[in-house]
């Protein structure tokens, strides 16, 4: 007997082929993504109820996405318009302007050592004049403060840094020598205010750093008041 050789196996007549899953709505992941940011609320709850009409009509896939979307941008509105209400977006603003002028104010105020001028007052860091700093407060005279710059001067040297005995020395000495140009010859100096100098360290010197600032401060209560001409501060 002859055996009919194997047939391919054909799909039956009328069969209907699988069903395509549907596509997810692009606005229904759009109203979750700014419902969850927050960034504009009112805008993930248009998009979400634009999504829920589309997807309807369509047959779209996303429904739990757009309202999600819905549900947490009704929430965001909410809170801002009970902000608007009640001033809380008003008082917030204010003390956003508010630190925002307190530090453009203090970063106006800063300022370097080398950059200081003769009849500045400043403050210092820490509330002492001793020790290694790079930046002050430059503050009016008028207000409490602890040093004023009596004079500035460029250490007339080149090479190697001499050493740190070296440039103390010569700052002392022509500190000494300019302070009587800046107040009154027969000035009698108050038993709380001292002479400071800020000069430059190893570091400094190699980067060509040969300023001194010549100083008259005080670490106690601080002073008030220029010294310039010998005034009383």
């Amino acid at each position: 007997m002859d055996i009919p050789p194997p047939q391919p196996f054909q799909q039956p007549y009328g069969a209907v082929p699988p069903q395509q899953r549907p596509k997810t709505n692009g606005l229904a992941v759009a109203a979750l993504v700014v419902g969850i940011v927050c960034c504009i609320p009112p805008l993930g709850l248009i998009l979400g109820i634009i999504a829920l009409s589309q997807i309807k009509k369509r047959g779209d896939s996303g429904k739990g996405m757009a309202i999600a979307g819905v549900v947490l941008s009704a929430i965001s509105t909410l809170l801002v318009l009970l902000a608007v209400a009640t001033g809380g977006v008003t008082e917030a603003w204010g003390d956003f302007k508010d630190g925002m002028k307190e530090g453009v104010g203090e970063a106006a105020r800063s300022r370097s050592t080398l950059d200081l001028s003769m009849g500045d007052c400043f403050n210092a860091p820490g509330g002492s004049l001793e020790g290694m700093t790079t930046d002050v407060e430059v503050v009016p005279c008028v207000e409490k403060h602890q040093g004023e710059v009596f004079a500035v001067f460029e250490i007339d040297r080149s090479g190697a840094y001499p050493g740190d005995d070296a440039v103390t020395d010569i700052a002392d000495k022509r500190c000494t020598e300019l302070l009587s140009d800046y107040v009154q010859k027969d000035w009698a100096k108050p038993d709380d205010v001292d002479m400071y100098y800020y000069m430059p360290d190893r570091r400094g010197w190699r980067l060509l750093d040969r300023g001194v600032v010549c100083v008259l401060g005080t670490s106690g209560d601080g002073l008030k008041g220029s010294l310039r001409g010998g005034g009383s501060a």
